[in-house]
């Protein structure tokens, strides 16, 4: 019994470790935020050698990383253009290729195809048994034996040539009789008929047309008096209010908290280099002490640098989704806008 006991105390402690763990990983995913960061700089471009040299002046590096740098990837460009996600220090995302064995396979592969080389007589007998031909007879053969193929040979073409002059003779004969029935033809009425059968349908066919617009747009208003009448409803409106305070809250979370810019810019047009200074302006209160833009009114030349930084809550993002989906206005509007969708 004691043993018993002990067996189970142990299995429970084990258990609640297990627990434990996942109960820490779930809280970490929740809670610890994912922060990422990202820097551009375009160095000073003469913009009359052509806008392509932009990207070629241009370096940028993206990054995240999560739980001290336990998680972490990024990309850069130009040096890497691949995005890359490591945990610790091994590389999740994209899998290593195993390139030595891709070249093997291709050596071996080349090397099974270039040693097959068939031989004429091979070929030869090979592509008879294929065609159905059977080889022909040596010359050493014994002269009845020759002669015994030579009539065989001489013989079936005459038949041939009886069986199809026989199957030109029925065909001739079919089609005259044939022609002959076209000849005597439907009954005058009948083909009268027809060809008023035939005018009605061509006429029935506008009023169809106009009969399925005509539904089409009756459909087409009922929706719209639908989606009309469910605008104009207090539930929709309840649900509209709980839906856009979750998506500023999940957006406020998502966009960064530091961010700063500064650019030089100069165009050939020193008309067009001040209405993008007039509209700077006109957007100053809010890139205050966020954008700046240093005006060129003399040379075409672009140059700027860029800078980045915000954190991802999961749990932010979890939360708002829950408030969304138990929301019974919310539920209801999704359902009538599906209706409306469906019908």
């Amino acid at each position: 019994m004691g043993i018993f006991l002990t067996v189970l105390k142990i299995t429970g402690l084990v258990l609640l470790g297990i627990l434990a763990l996942l109960l820490l990983i779930v809280i970490c995913v929740l809670f610890v935020p994912i922060r990422y960061k990202a820097d551009a700089v375009i160095a000073e471009t003469d913009l009359e050698k052509g806008p392509s040299l932009i990207l070629e002046n241009l370096t940028a590096n993206a990054s995240f990383s999560w739980l001290l740098h336990l998680v972490r990837g990024g990309i850069n460009y130009p040096e890497s253009k691949e995005f890359t996600v490591k945990v610790l220090c091994f590389t999740v995302f994209p899998p290593k290729k195993k390139k030595d064995d891709d070249l093997e396979n291709e050596d071996d592969n080349d090397f099974e195809e270039d040693s097959y080389e068939p031989s004429e007589t091979g070929y030869a007998e090979a592509l008879e048994k294929e065609e159905g031909f059977e080889a022909k007879p040596d010359k050493e053969e014994d002269g009845e034996e020759g002669a015994g193929k030579g009539d065989a040979i001489l013989e079936e073409p005459v038949e041939e040539k009886d069986s199809t002059e026989s199957d030109i003779k029925e065909e001739n004969a079919s089609y005259d009789e044939d022609f002959d029935d076209d000849d005597d033809g439907k009954d005058f009425f009948e083909f009268i008929g027809d060809i008023f059968n035939t005018i009605g349908k061509i006429i029935k066919i506008p009023q169809d047309v106009f009969k399925k617009i005509q539904y089409t747009i009756s459909r087409i208003y009922a929706k719209i008096n639908m989606v009309k009448n469910t605008l104009s409803n207090d539930i929709f409106k309840r649900a509209f209010e709980v839906t856009k305070k979750q998506i500023f809250r999940v957006l406020k979370m998502i966009l960064p908290r530091k961010f700063s810019a500064d650019f030089l810019v100069g165009t050939s047009d020193p008309t067009i280099t001040a209405d993008i200074l007039a509209a700077y302006g006109v957007m100053y209160p809010v890139l205050v002490n966020k954008v700046f833009l240093t005006p060129d009114f003399e040379r075409q030349i672009l140059a700027g640098k860029v800078q980045l930084k915000g954190r991802i809550t999961v749990f932010t993002i979890v939360w708002a989704a829950g408030v969304l989906y138990f929301n019974k206005d919310v539920r209801k509007t999704y359902r009538r806008f599906k209706k409306i969708l469906d019908s």
